[in-house]
């Protein structure tokens, strides 16, 4: 496996990367908040395909470089998960992919971006790409209900965390099949986070219980249908 690089909190790098992405998301969706629904709608497809094409060019420059692996690099952490279907989501605009990104990509996104992790090392574009994704899982879902105006449904935080398990209970096995580490369900992450309390498997259940604690919260704060 290739060795992860994780940054360290409050290095100036650490600053960096954190600052210009909350700063670009509140510009991008106070900027657009008040301009004409063609616009906006227009704005989705945009993002959508500036998301994609940076995946793209990420993984033909890791297949190059010999970073990816099949052991790191399939889409199956939470973020990456939550990664694709914002893209998906700012096409079809289905209900319950933004009540996915709402209540989990939102808070991975952001534990993400405080804990950072990179699974192909360090190198200019790498950093690009960590930072635009986990910038993209909390700018869709806030874009969405800011300048959107979508609104989760009242029972919606249950249904989101159900689905969630069924993605847990998919990749649990499949880590142990191809000797992988998605989700985190394997093995800790490397990253110092005072919610990863435990040793396996025990430090899951605990993150379960926290992943439904960033639910039950957003959903209070959230409108409502």
């Amino acid at each position: 496996m290739l060795t992860h690089t994780i940054i360290e909190p409050l290095t100036s790098i650490w600053w960096t990367g954190l600052l210009t992405s909350i700063l670009i998301i509140i510009f991008l969706v106070f900027g657009f908040k008040n301009t004409s629904l063609k616009v906006r709608e227009i704005s989705l497809k945009f993002f959508s395909i500036i998301l994609f094409s940076v995946f793209i060019i990420t993984t033909i420059i890791a297949i190059m470089g010999g970073d990816w692996s099949i052991q790191q690099n399939l889409p199956l952490h939470l973020c990456r998960i939550s990664f694709f279907i914002c893209i998906i989501l700012l096409w079809n605009k289905k209900q319950w992919m933004y009540e996915w990104v709402l209540y989990l990509a939102i808070p991975s996104g952001l534990h993400s971006m405080l804990t950072p992790e990179l699974t192909m090392g360090i190198s200019i574009w790498y950093l690009f790409d960590y930072y635009l994704v986990h910038s993209a899982l909390i700018f869709v879902p806030l874009y969405l209900t800011v300048v959107m105006g979508f609104k989760t449904r009242k029972d919606a935080w249950k249904t989101t965390f159900l689905r969630l398990q069924i993605a847990v209970a998919f990749i649990f096995p499949l880590n142990f099949i191809i000797n992988s580490n998605y989700m985190y369900l394997k093995a800790k992450p490397i990253v110092e986070n005072p919610l990863l309390i435990g040793d396996w498997p025990y430090y899951i259940f605990f993150l379960e219980f926290v992943v439904l604690i960033h639910i039950v919260l957003i959903h209070a704060i959230t409108p409502k249908q």
